[in-house]
C-alpha cells in the first residue's frame, strides 16, 4: 500500500464539520488513510510501520489556498526595486537615484509598492520630478494597488507611447500639462517594453518556481492567479505548463484570465495541479487610486466617483456568454457602483440553469458594499474573493475616501459571511503581504501593525479564527470545484495539509501573525521543509 507518514500529538482543525477536531492524521502520498484521535488512527493497518511525526501539541490545518493574486507580477517583483519603505516623496526619488548609478542607462528602473497615502504629502510621483532626477534610465513606478503607475519620458519613449489628451487613463494637471501619470490600463505599453528588456523565458521560469516555493514556505498549498493582460499583469502560461510537465510545482494552480477563454483551451479544466478556472473581468479600480467605481462623489475628491470599465449592457452581454458556455467569472468589483453593474449581469443569467459543477460566479474585493447589496449577493450564490490584509492598509483612507456616514459598508466580511456568502481569503499579491496567516490575523483582530484602534476597527466586522481558516481553506476549495479533494483534513481526500509553528488556539490572537508553517504538504509530499524518510517535491 505504500509509505506513510502519521503525524500525531497534534491540535488538528480538519475544516471537516463532521469532525472539526482531531489528534493524529495517516497519509500516503497519494491520500488521506485516517483522522481522529491517536487511540483510533494508530489501529489502522498502516500505521504500525508508518513515518512518525510527533507535532507536540502544535497546530495543523488544511493547506492553504490563496484566492486571488497575480503569481507572475509577484515573481517579478521580488526583483524589482521595492519602495514600499519610502516614507516619502523624497525618500522615493533617493531610492530611485541610488538604483540608477547601479545600472547601466538603458537598464529599466522598475519600483513597485510605493504607498502615497502613507505619506505626510501624499501627492504622488510626477513625470517632471522623474525627469528632474537626471537619471538617464527608463523609469516606471507601479502604486501599491497597481491600478497607477507614474513613468518618465525615457520609459514613454521606449513604450512608443506618445499621450494626448485624448489617451485615455492619462492625468494632466490644471495647466493641461501630462502628469506622468496613468491609471488602470493606460500604462500597458510601457509595461510591456519593460518586461520585454528585463525578462526572458528562461529566467522567468526559474523566477516563478522560487515565487511558488516562497508561497508553499507560508503554509499555501493552492492558488487562483488572475491574468490580467489589460493591465499590464499577463501571468506566464507557458512557465506554469513547464513546471507542471516537470512535475515541479510546488502548488496548485487554478488560472482565472481576462483573455477570451478561447485563448486557453489548451489548459484542462479541471486537473489537480494546473487548470483554467474561467474568466477575469476588471469592472473599476481601486480605492487607493479613486478609481473605484462608487455610487456617490469620493469625499475627498469630490470631482469623481471613479472609474467603470464597463457598460451596464456590455457587462451583461458578456457575462451571459460565459455562462452558456459553462464558464464561471471572476469579476474585480470595488465600488458600490461596479458592484450594482455585477448583480444585474449575474441576476440575467438566472433562467440559463447552473453552472459545471454548480459553480458560481465570483466577486473579487467587495470592498465597498452597501447592506442592499450583500442580500442580493447572497440570494445569487455569488462568492466573495475577498482581502482581510486590506484592512491595516486601509484603516487610515478609507473614511477620507467614502465618508463617516458609509464606512459601515465598508469590508463587512461578517455581515456578509452571516449573510451565507461564501467568502474566500487572499492576498492580490504583490499588492499586499503573501502570508495567510497575516490575513487571518486581520480578519480576527482589525487593526494596524501598531494594534490601532484599540478593539479593532468596524470591530462589529471581526471574525472568529475558525472562520478565519474557512476563508482560505474550506471555501476557496468550494468556490473553484475542487472540495471533494481538498480543503479539509479528511479521509481519503488529498493529502495537502500544513504543520504551524504554534497552537494558534493558545496564542494571543494579536500573535497570529507571527505564526508560521514548518512544514508544508501538497498531494502528500513537502513543498516546504525536510523530515528525513519523506519525499519531497522536486525542485
Amino acid at each position: 500500500m505504500g509509505k506513510s507518514l502519521l503525524i500525531y500529538n497534534g491540535d488538528i482543525w480538519t475544516g471537516d464539520e463532521e469532525k472539526p477536531k482531531a489528534e493524529a492524521v495517516l497519509f500516503t502520498i497519494s491520500r488521506i488513510e485516517a483522522v481522529g484521535t491517536f487511540e483510533e488512527v494508530k489501529h489502522h493497518p498502516l500505521a504500525s510501520k508508518a513515518l512518525k511525526l510527533d507535532v507536540e501539541g502544535k497546530t495543523v490545518i488544511p493547506g492553504m489556498y490563496d484566492s486571488h493574486l497575480h503569481l507572475t507580477a509577484l515573481s517579478r517583483q521580488l526583483k524589482a526595486l521595492d519602495l514600499s519603505g519610502a516614507k516619502s516623496k523624497q525618500e522615493l526619488y533617493d531610492m530611485i537615484k541610488k538604483k540608477s548609478l547601479e545600472l547601466g542607462p538603458d537598464q529599466w528602473i522598475y519600483g513597485v509598492r510605493f504607498d502615497n497615502s502613507s505619506w505626510e504629502d501624499d501627492s504622488l510621483p510626477t513625470l517632471k520630478e522623474l525627469d528632474n532626477l537626471g537619471a538617464p534610465n527608463p523609469v516606471v513606478l507601479e502604486r501599491v494597488c497597481t491600478h497607477l503607475h507614474v513613468a518618465n519620458s525615457r520609459a514613454l519613449k521606449e513604450g512608443n507611447l506618445f499621450v494626448t489628451t485624448s489617451t485615455e487613463g492619462a492625468i494632466f494637471d490644471n495647466l493641461g500639462n501630462f502628469t506622468g501619470i496613468l491609471i488602470e490600463g493606460a500604462a500597458k505599453p510601457i509595461v510591456q517594453a519593460m518586461e520585454k528588456s528585463l525578462y526572458n523565458k528562461k529566467e522567468e521560469t526559474r523566477q516563478i518556481l522560487e515565487a511558488c516555493k516562497f508561497l508553499a514556505s507560508f503554509g499555501l498549498t493552492s492558488l487562483n492567479p488572475c491574468s490580467a493582460a489589460s493591465y499590464g499583469l499577463k501571468e506566464n502560461v507557458e512557465a506554469f505548463l513547464e513546471l507542471k510537465k516537470e512535475g515541479r510545482l510546488p502548488v496548485r494552480v487554478h488560472l482565472y484570465s481576462d483573455e477570451p477563454p478561447e485563448n486557453l483551451e489548451f489548459l484542462p479544466r479541471h486537473d489537480e495541479w494546473l487548470s483554467y478556472g474561467g474568466r477575469k473581468f476588471f469592472l473599476d479600480g481601486s480605492l487607493g487610486a479613486k478609481t473605484a467605481g462608487m455610487s456617490f462623489f469620493y469625499a475627498d475628491e469630490p470631482s469623481t466617483t471613479g472609474v467603470l470599465n464597463y457598460s451596464k449592457e456590455e457587462l451583461t452581454h458578456l457575462i451571459l456568454e460565459c455562462h452558456k458556455q459553462g464558464i464561471q467569472t471572476q469579476s474585480h468589483a470595488i465600488g458600490d457602483a461596479a458592484l450594482d453593474q455585477l448583480i444585474e449581469a449575474i441576476e440575467a443569467t438566472k433562467s440559463l440553469g447552473e453552472l459545471p459543477k454548480r459553480l458560481k460566479h465570483r466577486a473579487v474585493h467587495l470592498q465597498v458594499c452597501r447592506p442592499d447589496q450583500i442580500t442580493k449577493l447572497s440570494q445569487l450564490g455569488v462568492v466573495g474573493d475577498v482581502q482581510p490584509v486590506f484592512v491595516p492598509s486601509d484603516i487610515k483612507i478609507t473614511e477620507s475616501r467614502i465618508g463617516k456616514e458609509r464606512l459601515s459598508w465598508a469590508y463587512a466580511w461578517k455581515s456578509m459571511m452571516d449573510a451565507g456568502i461564501l467568502l474566500t481569503g487572499s492576498s492580490d499579491a504583490p499588492v499586499e503581504s503573501t502570508n495567510p496567516m497575516r490575513g487571518i490575523w486581520a480578519a480576527v483582530e482589525r487593526t494596524d501593525d501598531e494594534g490601532f484602534p484599540e478593539g479593532g476597527w468596524l470591530p462589529e466586522q471581526k471574525l472568529s479564527i475558525g472562520e478565519a481558516l474557512k476563508m482560505y481553506t474550506v471555501n476557496p476549495a468550494k468556490a473553484s470545484g475542487f472540495e471533494e479533494k481538498i480543503g479539509k483534513i479528511k479521509a481519503n481526500m488529498i493529502p495537502d495539509l500544513v504543520i504551524l509553528d504554534s497552537n494558534i488556539r493558545n496564542i494571543k490572537t494579536m500573535k497570529l501573525r507571527e505564526t508560521k508553517a514548518l512544514y508544508t504538504f501538497v498531494g502528500g509530499k513537502l513543498s516546504f521543509g525536510k523530515i528525513d524518510g519523506w519525499e519531497c517535491v522536486p525542485h
